[in-house]
Parts: structure tokens; C-alpha cells; sequence
């Protein structure tokens, strides 16, 4: 007889579907995710234990499952977006200009980093994105937006640690995805939505379906095209004004020099004619009449898309907001029994997401828009032949990501359950980057670049296996064991020559004009031999190097990393007595580039009485350096204070450039962390848990602060033999250089109501999260330190009421996030507190002929906004990097039908 529960995973990696009968589970209910206030549900829940599946009041850790019902009422089609209004301990942030953290946007579970959360699909570990995330602390994890909420059943969060079950990254939780299984039938959605400012507007289509596979078997097969457009939150550089627009006041000066008056460039409008000399001096200025060109601002919009590119804010010199976005994603699950002894399995998925967004604008006086000489001694200047009002330049990322796991799973006669699996995981990043040039190249120089691309790769084996025995205790003791295989590689990949090329104009008088003038076209001699005397001739300049934004992957930076992994572990779970259970796991791992590492833990739960149970873990964890973390060279430009580009350059820790400020070979994390809860049902209609964590991280790795590179580094890196360092302002790398404790409280409750008038629920769930930095070493800066224990709310919490009568249902939400404050300098002497915000959503559905619905809803109805940030650089009104909302007010329609 065949045991198997597809919905639950079981491996180290893998669905390792069983409930042995002899330890059966406990007659119980597990709650639909309660933040979410969805109708209660049939669950068992198996994550964190390879013992039988137990209600969720039942497991020894805390775990929520969030039904498709409860995925479905966060109308949005980012995944990482839906299970952060629904899990208070879950974060993450719009992330505006961070070059690809803009399109893979990094989360948080308990205030930890993206890899410290391991991320699971249909039990089977998920591979990363090819994204290395070069802002905060360096994340690199799973992109979980590459997953649509068409495919899944339920989602288990898990918030404990369990490294010891589940391998690397699982220090702060798992998220396990349990895809759909649909033998017929289906359903399909259109949803329509717009933010109230006017833009974001956007499209989804998703949908499942399924098909029958033999006399017992499925295959499911969905879903989801999106198109989004784009959203500005910019407003003017420090001056009043309309969405970020150049006002109409400009002056002379300002127009001739293209300087700059609090922060905004006044430079360009399209009737400006400026005379200059040889030199690139300013003879001549016409203007309009009355010396302002009358309605600049109109005119200005359409002069505009050489400053920002073919963007959608070609009138906002530095747009703030979301990317646009147009992506498809498939995913399949199927199953098919073959006998009583063997079911085989497989599921996957490929998508697609083809996003654009912008970085920092150009003023006109930052260094690549200075004037050189040609080898005829003419001059040529790019603000007069490309930007004359500067430029934006404007990045895009294709994000391709594919993934199988196939295998077989069952029960011998001896009462051994069996799974083993094989998993294939890719994903993929092409960039692009518009509206920019390669200063090096002069008047050859192109403003479009395909500066290369990032690719992670991950294979594995899985073998997991689970039986029982009888040794005298109050119930069979479950004893499961397994090993697991896996090969990882990373992968840079070659930009386009021009993204890197150095041209002649990096290097000062590149034909020799300063030597011999005579070179140069008659009239121009003498000119040329006096500006070369006095050190102020064009010719003199050195401009930078590479696609201006993000410098393309030179053969020297291009290649791949690969290691492997082996580990093996073994589980006991069973109940003591009636009332008490206890459950250890041990795990050992082997890497091939830097060790090996054994963790175990330790889980118990103690029933006071039928309703209530006390519960609580305790164990050691780790975190192995991703490829990236240890391979990755990547140089980008960033803005420095005095709010002029500089190039960053991200370095091996064990490089030449990283060795100069005191990089060395990286090392595994460390973890140790510990739990005590309380779940209640003191009626049957309530639920309670409360949950105390604790997690402490020794030699956690994080990207550095920027060392400043100044002419006696520049001078020791090209001796070095660093490639292009004479362009490098500034040098990161990643270290084991912080410890941390982190330590916080969840609260969740869930609550029925039946009347006449139909059953309303009532769900709330509250995370209060703090984290403290022990150990700082030298390459840590106050800044950093300071913005990571207190540049995010504490307190997190949500409320939702959802009310069913008849064919209405009503949904209302409130989600709160306290006060935080930031630090906007390294001296600590520019620090903002920002206030509490409250955002409520509403949804009401209509429900007609069995299998259609209609339903209207609006997310943050009251259109509320964060405190605007006092330290304002280039537009931006809002704390970007914050995890509380900044778009507005979002309204949707959605029309849906099964079949």
C-alpha cells in the first residue's frame, strides 16, 4: 500500500513523500497561514521533521503554510513581493539604481541575508541567481521571483534554523513551494492594475491546468505572462517642482558651464545655441527674447530622451521606481505510480524576464564628457555631439532561469520509504546597458553595450531514506538518513569588445600633440603649444574607461568557477511519552575548496494539555562562500558624496587589488541558535503561537567598504598588475569580518467567526526583530554598522479580516511597519529618524455561475507615503533602500474562471 503525500517534502533536497503508518500522525488540524486570515484547511506539515506529518500546533519549530487562496489575495505578480505582506519576518525592498539587485531583489527572513534563507520546490533545494548582489552585505541566494503564484499549492515557511536537515543557507528558515497538482481541470486569471500616480500600469495572465497520466498519474502544467510597466517616485534636485521635471528658471552662467545649483544640472534645452573656441570656452550663448527660452519645460521633453535614453520618463532626469517589466514563466509537475513499490516524479520550470531601469544621471561636468583633441588637433566634445544636458544611462538584464529534477520514490516491503533524485538548476543574466558611452573611444564610441553576462549552474544527486523501529517508547522511533551530491559553477562571460575596449583618450595626448604641435592643422598650433604649456589643453585629458555604468567583462575578468560538495546526515524522531516529543539530526559536508564542517540540532515538543504545547530547538549551522562570493570581479560606477561618479571594483578576496587592503581567503560561517514557543487553541476557532529565536553568526561574510584607491594605490595596483587601474576609484571584496547576534519574537493568531451572515476570519501576526553587530574588523565601516542594526523597522505586523457570505467575500488588511532610523555618512553626523507607517488594503470578490469571479481590490487605499528622506541625492524623495513601501496607492481588477 502506497503512503505517499506529494504535497510535503521530506529529503535533504528532494520530496520525500511518506507517513509511516505505525507512527501515524496526530488526529489534528494544521491552520492556514493566519497573517493571511484564509479558511482553515486539511495541511500536515513535514518540513523541519522527516517524521510523520503533524498539524503545524503540533511541530516542535514553528511553521505557517500559506494556501494558494491566501497567495492569491497579495495582488502581485513578484513572488517575493506576495510572501512579504504575508510573513512579518519576511523583507525586502524595491531596490532602485543597484545595477541587478534592481531586477533580482534580495530578501530577508528574521533581518538575516537572501543566503541565509534556504529556498525549497516541492522539497528540492532551488539554485541561486546568477546575481551576486553588490550593495548592503553581499547577498547570494535563489531568485524567488522566478517563481509564479499560478503553480503553487502552498507555501511552508519554516522559521528556525535547520542546516542541520537541509544543508548550507538554512540558517534563518526554509521556504518550501509545493507546486499544484491538478489531474483536470484548471483555472485561469487576468488581472489588471495601475498605481494612483499614474504609472506601473500592468498586465497579468496567469493560469493551471492539468492532465491525467495513466490510470493514478498527473501532469500540471502553468503559467504567468506579466507586462509592467515602469513607476518615478523623483522629485527636483533640492528645488520645488513638478515629478522631477527642469523647471523653467535657468540663468546664463548655469547654461554656459553646465554647473550646477543645488544639485540639478540646468543644462541643454533644445533652441540653446552656444558658441564655443578650440578650447571648449564659451564665446556666444542665444537664448529666447526675454533670455529664459519660453515653455522650456515643454520643449525640454522633447530634448530630453538624449539625456534619459528611450526610457519612460524621458522628461525625469533621474527617475526613482520600479523596473519595467515583461517576463513569462512556465512551470510543470507530474507524477506517475508505476506499482505498490514505485512512483516516479519529475517538475521544472523556464522563464524569462526581460527588465530596463536606469542609474545615476550625468552631469555635465563629471569627468567622460570632457573635451580632447583629435589627431588633427580638432577638438571634439561629447556634450556638444552626444550629451548636452548630460545622460542617464539606462540597464537592462534578460533573466533566463531553467531547472528539472526527476526521480522515484516509494515503499519496499520491509518497510523502508525510498526517494532518489537528480536536480538540474540554470539561471542566467544577460545585461545590457543603453544611453551611455565608452569615453576612452571618442567620437567612435557607441551608447549601446552588451557588457556580458552571469550564469550559475548547480547539479545534484539525492538519495534519502526513512524507516521505523519499535523501542519501546510512545511511539516507533523514525529513523531517517540520506546523502546528497553537488556540483556548482559560476560563470562571467565575455562582453562586447567596445563595453571594455581602451581607447586612445584614456591615456593624456594620445598623438603626441603636446610634443610636437606642428601634428595639427595649421591654425591650431600655436593654440595647442600654449594650452599644453600651461597644462589646461583638451588634448591632456584622460578620459574613462569601459561602458560608463557597468564596464563590460574583459577576457582578463571573464571565465568560470566550479567546486563540489558531498554530505551525509541522519535524523531521529519519536515520542517519548504521549506528550513529549524529541527530535536530533547530524549532518556532515565536504567542500571541495575550503573543507569540511558537521551540525547538528536538537527539537522537542511538550503537550501541558490537549490544547497547549510548549516547543523549542537548539543547534549549530553554516554557510558555505558561494562561488561568486569567492570568484566575482565586477567594476560598476557609483555616486561618491560630492555626488560625481566613481568606479567601484568588486575583487576576489584573494586578488592582488583585494591583498593590498588586507583581503584574504574566505571561510565558512558559523551559526549557533535557539528557539522557545507556545501554541495554543484555547478555543476551537483560535489559534496562538509565540516564538522566541535567537541566532548567532561568527566570521560572516560580507562585501566590505569601499577603500578609496588615490594615486600611491593607483601606482601599487598597476604594479600589481590590476587591468585598468588607473580608472578604479574604489576597492571592495568580500571577508569573513562581522559577527552577529540576531534575536526576536513572532506572534500569530487566527481566528473563525460563524453567524448567519456568513464566516469571517480574523488573523494577525507581528515579528519583532533585532540584530547587533559583536565584531566589526577593519573593513566594516561606522556606517554600515550603524544601517545594519537600525535602518529597519523592528516591528513588523499585519491584521487582515476576511468575511465569506454567499457568493461575496470581502478581504481587509493592515500592515504596520515602526520607526527606524538611517545613517547617510560614514562620521555618522547626517542620521534621519523615520516615523511609523500604516497601509491598508482592501478586496471584495463576486462569485457567479459556480466557476467565475470578479474581484476589485486596492493595495494601500489611503495612498500613504514614507517620511521623505531629508539627505536627498538626485531625485530620490524616499529611503530606497527601506523595506516600507514607497509607490502609493495600487488598484487592481481581476477576473478569474476554473474549468
Amino acid at each position: 500500500m502506497r503512503h505517499w503525500i506529494h504535497t510535503t517534502p521530506l529529503g535533504a533536497a528532494c520530496v520525500l513523500g511518506m507517513a509511516v503508518a505505525a507512527a501515524g500522525p496526530r488526529p489534528a488540524v494544521a491552520q492556514d497561514a493566519s497573517a493571511a486570515g484564509q479558511t482553515t484547511i486539511e495541511e500536515l506539515v513535514v518540513l523541519g521533521s522527516r517524521g510523520a506529518p503533524r498539524a503545524a500546533m503540533d511541530t516542535p519549530v514553528p511553521v505557517d503554510v500559506f494556501s494558494s487562496e491566501a497567495i492569491e489575495s497579495v495582488a502581485s505578480s513578484d513572488m517575493v513581493d506576495v510572501i512579504g505582506q504575508l510573513v512579518p519576518s519576511f523583507n525586502v525592498s524595491r531596490q532602485p539604481i543597484s545595477d541587478g539587485a534592481s531586477f533580482v531583489r534580495p530578501i530577508q527572513l528574521r533581518g538575516l541575508d537572501t543566503h541565509h534563507t534556504l529556498v525549497l520546490v516541492n522539497g528540492q533545494r532551488r539554485h541561486r541567481s546568477a546575481l551576486l548582489q553588490l550593495g548592503g552585505f553581499g547577498a547570494h541566494g535563489p531568485d524567488v521571483g522566478t517563481i509564479p503564484s499560478s503553480a503553487v499549492a502552498n507555501v511552508e515557511v519554516l522559521r528556525d534554523g535547520a542546516a542541520a536537515q537541509y544543508g548550507t543557507d538554512a540558517i534563518a528558515g526554509v521556504l518550501n513551494f509545493n507546486l499544484k497538482e491538478i489531474r483536470e481541470g484548471g483555472d485561469v486569471s487576468v488581472r489588471f492594475g495601475e498605481y494612483d500616480a499614474g504609472d506601473g500600469r500592468e498586465l497579468i495572465i496567469d493560469g493551471a491546468f492539468g492532465l491525467p497520466l495513466g490510470r493514478d498519474g498527473f501532469l500540471t502544467i502553468s503559467g504567468q505572462y506579466a507586462d509592467v510597466d515602469a513607476t518615478s517616485r523623483s522629485v527636483l534636485y533640492n528645488l520645488p517642482g513638478p515629478d522631477g521635471r527642469i523647471p523653467s528658471e535657468i540663468f546664463a552662467d548655469d547654461l554656459a558651464g553646465g554647473t550646477v545649483i543645488n544639485g540639478a544640472n540646468f543644462f541643454g534645452p533644445d533652441n540653446l545655441t552656444i558658441t564655443r573656441n578650440e578650447a571648449g570656452e564659451v564665446l556666444d550663448i542665444q537664448m529666447g527674447p526675454d533670455g529664459v527660452p519660453d515653455d522650456l519645460d515643454n520643449r525640454f521633453v522633447e530634448f530630453y530622451p538624449t539625456v534619459n535614453g528611450p526610457g519612460p520618463f524621458s522628461d525625469v532626469e533621474q527617475p526613482w521606481g520600479q523596473p519595467a517589466r515583461d517576463q513569462w514563466m512556465l512551470f510543470f509537475n507530474a507524477g506517475l505510480p508505476i506499482n505498490e513499490q514505485l512512483e516516479l516524479y519529475a517538475f521544472g520550470n523556464y522563464s524569462e524576464k526581460d527588465q530596463i531601469s536606469g542609474f545615476f544621471h550625468r552631469r555635465t561636468d563629471v569627468p567622460q564628457l570632457r573635451p580632447v583633441r583629435l589627431e588633427d588637433g580638432t577638438l571634439y566634445n561629447p556634450r556638444d555631439e552626444l550629451y548636452p544636458a548630460g545622460f542617464t544611462p539606462q540597464f537592462g538584464a534578460d533573466v533566463a532561469d531553467l531547472s528539472l529534477a526527476f526521480g522515484g520514490r516509494g515503499d519496499l516491503d520491509n518497510g523502508l520509504a525510498y526517494d532518489v533524485s537528480a536536480f538540474y538548476g540554470r539561471n542566467k543574466i544577460d545585461y545590457v546597458i543603453l544611453n551611455t558611452m565608452n569615453p576612452s573611444m571618442g567620437p567612435d564610441t557607441p551608447t549601446e553595450f552588451s557588457p556580458g553576462t552571469l550564469k550559475n549552474e548547480e547539479w545534484s544527486l539525492n538519495a534519502n531514506f526513512v524507516t521505523t523501529f519499535d523501542a519501546g517508547l510512545a511511539s516507533p522511533v523514525t529513523l531517517a538518513f540520506g546523502g546528497e551530491y553537488r556540483e556548482e559553477k559560476y560563470t562571467l562571460g565575455l562582453g562586447d569588445e567596445a563595453s571594455f575596449t581602451v581607447g586612445p583618450f584614456a591615456f593624456p595626448d594620445p598623438f603626441g600633440l603636446c610634443e610636437d604641435p606642428t601634428q595639427a592643422r595649421p591654425e591650431l598650433v600655436d593654440f595647442i603649444a600654449a594650452g599644453c604649456e600651461a597644462g589646461t589643453d583638451p588634448a591632456l585629458n584622460a578620459l574613462p574607461v569601459g561602458s560608463n555604468g557597468f564596464p563590460g567583462y574583459s577576457p582578463q575578468v571573464a571565465g568560470s568557477e566550479d567546486r563540489n560538495s558531498w554530505a551525509i546526515y541522519t535524523e531521529l524522531e519519536a515520542d517519548i511519552t504521549p506528550d513529549w516529543l524529541v527530535n536530533a539530526a547530524l549532518r556532515y559536508e565536504d567542500y571541495s575548496d575550503f573543507g569540511d564542517v558537521a551540525i547538528w540540532k536538537l527539537a522537542t515538543r511538550y503537550s501541558l494539555t490537549p490544547n497547549i504545547n510548549l516547543r523549542g530547538s537548539v543547534g549549530t549551522g553554516f554557510r558555505a562562500p558561494t562561488i561568486g562570493q569567492i570568484a566575482t570581479t565586477n567594476v560598476s560606477t557609483r555616486i561618491a558624496p560630492d555626488g560625481f561618479p566613481v568606479a567601484e571594483g568588486v575583487f576576489p578576496s584573494t586578488s592582488a587589488a583585494a591583498g593590498l587592503f588586507g583581503g584574504d581567503v574566505l571561510d565558512a560561517e558559523d551559526s549557533f541558535s535557539y528557539t522557545l514557543g507556545l501554541t495554543a487553541s484555547p478555543l476551537d476557532s483560535l489559534t496562538l503561537t509565540l516564538d522566541y529565536y535567537y541566532i548567532e553568526l561568527d566570521d560572516r561574510i560580507v562585501l566590505s567598504s569601499a577603500f578609496t584607491v588615490g594615486p600611491e594605490e593607483v601606482a601599487q595596483l598597476e604594479a600589481l598588475g590590476v587591468e585598468g587601474a588607473n580608472t578604479i576609484g574604489q576597492v571592495r571584496f568580500f571577508t569573513n569580518d562581522v559577527d552577529s547576534e540576531t534575536w526576536g519574537v513572532d506572534f500569530v493568531a487566527d481566528y473563525a467567526l460563524e453567524s448567519d451572515f456568513g464566516t469571517t476570519r480574523f488573523g494577525a501576526a507581528v515579528n519583532y526583530n533585532k540584530t547587533k553587530i559583536t565584531r566589526a574588523g577593519d573593513f566594516i565601516s561606522a556606517q554600515d554598522q550603524f544601517n545594519r542594526e537600525k535602518a529597519q523597522p523592528r516591528t513588523r505586523g499585519n491584521i487582515t479580516v476576511r468575511h465569506a457570505w454567499n457568493d461575496f467575500d470581502v478581504m481587509a488588511r493592515a500592515r504596520y511597519y515602526a520607526s527606524y532610523t538611517r545613517a547617510e555618512n560614514a562620521a555618522l553626523s547626517n542620521i534621519q529618524d523615520f516615523s511609523s507607517k500604516t497601509f491598508f488594503d482592501l478586496e471584495a470578490s463576486y462569485n457567479f455561475m459556480e466557476n467565475y469571479r470578479v474581484t476589485l481590490g486596492a493595495q494601500n487605499i489611503f495612498d500613504t507615503f514614507p517620511t521623505r528622506t531629508q539627505f536627498q541625492c538626485c531625485g530620490r524623495a524616499y529611503d530606497s533602500a527601506s523595506i516600507v513601501p514607497w509607490q502609493g496607492a495600487f488598484y487592481y481588477l481581476r477576473a478569474s474562471a476554473s474549468f
